[in-house]
């Protein structure tokens, strides 16, 4: 089973956000969301946050765009182009956990790590994920 954007759609439902079941703000956020070009046309899916019951922040990569969604009460959406990104660091730790700082030439920075960001049960899976951002971003 692989943790696509169908996958999360289906199971959105489960979820909880800071603690708090968070199926209102996802069932409000999809439809919006699923009108976006980054979302429609995504190379790789990342959901950091996903089963863990902590912030959920979905990532839409494509070859030009990496579009981060912050789910919450006032979910917010920012995209930067892949031209506006200064560097990339990966750090490959063991068989579970790998780690991708994606640094932007605005300042700001995206770190996602593959066993904080889910489950045990996960985060082999989202350590390939960050492979697959790793290398779409570094074409």
């Amino acid at each position: 089973m692989e943790m696509d954007f169908k996958f999360f759609q289906d199971a959105y439902w489960k979820l909880k956000i800071n603690g708090e079941p968070g199926r209102d703000i996802i069932e409000d956020l999809l439809p919006f969301i699923q009108k976006l070009d980054p979302v429609k046309d995504h190379d790789i899916f990342y959901p950091q946050g996903i089963f863990n019951e902590k912030e959920l922040n979905l990532f839409f990569i494509t070859k030009f765009t990496v579009t981060m969604i912050e789910v919450g009460n006032s979910s917010r959406i920012t995209t930067w182009k892949t031209k506006e990104i200064s560097s990339c660091e990966l750090t490959t730790i063991d068989y579970y956990e790998a780690q991708l700082k994606i640094n932007f030439k605005d300042g700001n920075a995206i770190e996602l790590n593959s066993k904080s960001d889910t489950s045990h049960t996960w985060s082999s899976k989202f350590k390939e994920k960050i492979l697959d951002i790793y290398k779409i971003l570094n074409f």
